[in-house]
């Protein structure tokens, strides 16, 4: 994990020595077979494990909405949607790059269980309500945007009816094959996990995929 193969062509490299090669003229822009690149980037970082890709979810995310509109007409000259292209796989490959040295860097850490907490140290209620009196504000999630008409929203309906009819079901049986569909579910589950709704089980590094339903959960806004 870390660092995405990309080949068309002449080309064959990481997402960096791609943005390279177009910076140097190597490339030109409308050469570039946009589409297929970022397929090739999703099918990469759909077999990283669940985890790394829930914190790689805004660039993941950036990427999917590309993909779905590579089909479109363009919109901006044939240079700056290369280059914003680019960028979204460059962005990725840089997040899961640190990911993988922090990941490296506490390989040999042995994790150690939380201090004990006092059985004689309770604050009062009165403390408790000055307390969130003084506590700033929480930061509002950044938004995730709705897909090709298809967002969190629905996406999380069709979930809770399957998990209504039987509380425990793969992910396979959960998600649409179609990438992009399928990346729409994955946020949304992640965003009911958040919640409380649904638990999420990986037994393996790479494995299926195990959702749990935990409470009926309410609807699911684009804006979490």
């Amino acid at each position: 994990m870390g660092r995405l193969v990309l080949s068309f062509r002449d080309f064959e490299g990481s997402a960096r020595e791609l943005k390279e090669a177009l910076h140097t003229g190597r490339i030109r822009p409308e050469a570039l077979p946009l589409s297929e690149l970022l397929a090739q980037a999703l099918a990469q970082a759909e077999g990283w494990p669940l985890l790394e890709r829930a914190r790689l979810a805004p660039e993941l995310a950036a990427l999917v909405l590309l993909w779905l509109g590579s089909g479109e007409e363009p919109e901006e000259a044939p240079e700056l949607e290369a280059e914003r292209t680019v960028a979204a796989l460059v962005d990725l490959e840089a997040a899961a790059s640190e990911l993988a040295r922090r990941a490296e860097a506490r390989r040999n850490v042995i994790p150690l269980p939380p201090a004990p907490i006092p059985g004689r140290a309770r604050l009062a209620a009165a403390d408790v309500r000055r307390l969130a009196r003084l506590a700033p504000p929480a930061r509002p999630r950044p938004v995730l945007a709705a897909i090709a008409g298809f967002g969190l929203r629905e996406a999380w309906r069709r979930i809770r009816a399957l998990l209504a009819a039987r509380p425990r079901l793969s992910f396979d049986e959960l998600a649409p094959r179609r990438f992009g569909p399928r990346a729409v579910h994955l946020a949304a589950l992640l965003e009911a996990a958040r919640r409380g709704w649904v638990a999420l089980f990986q037994s393996q590094p790479y494995g299926p995929i195990e959702v749990e339903q935990r409470a009926e959960g309410g609807e699911l806004t684009e804006a979490v």
